[in-house]
């Protein structure tokens, strides 16, 4: 019984090396976007002229915000998993401007006190990029005039 126990556990083992050695890992952050057309040039701060509209986009490490007629996407270090459900928002910077090493404090919740205790963070800023939503969209409206117009040809 003993040596049969042994055999499965390493078949087991094997089964599960196997099945990983060929899978790459998933980009993460602003790698997700490097071919994107809506990410643009790398910038240093957002200054708070009129305040941050609303924010969107969200993943476990990225974030959109609309700051007047701009639009930035926002890269934090390592996973802020709030992040990705984020309801509220608050921006936690020393001036007057949102920069490198600042903070943004989120969470999955509309009220301030909640029942999860994993359900408010503070993430810190790795990044920010200029980005343009609108970008992209006369590509994906032109395929789909040609795709008509070679649908309605034959």
């Amino acid at each position: 019984m003993r040596p049969s126990l042994v055999l499965f556990t390493a078949m087991i083992a094997v089964t599960g090396c196997a099945s990983t050695a060929g899978t790459e890992p998933k980009a993460k952050g602003v790698e997700k976007y490097a071919d994107d057309p809506r990410l643009g040039e790398e910038v240093d701060r957002i200054c708070f002229a009129s305040n941050i509209d609303s924010f969107g986009d969200n993943t476990r490490d990225t974030f959109t915000v609309r700051e007047g007629r701009d639009y930035f996407l926002i890269e934090i270090f390592g996973s802020c998993p709030p992040l990705q459900h984020a309801m509220t928002m608050r921006m936690d910077s020393a001036m007057n401007c949102l920069t490198s090493g600042d903070h943004v404090i989120v969470s999955d919740s509309l009220t301030t006190s909640s029942s999860t205790p994993f359900s408010k963070a503070r993430c810190m800023v790795k990044s920010i990029y200029k980005w343009d939503p609108k970008a992209g969209e006369a590509d994906s409206e032109s395929d789909e005039q040609a795709a008509e117009q070679a649908q309605d040809e034959s």
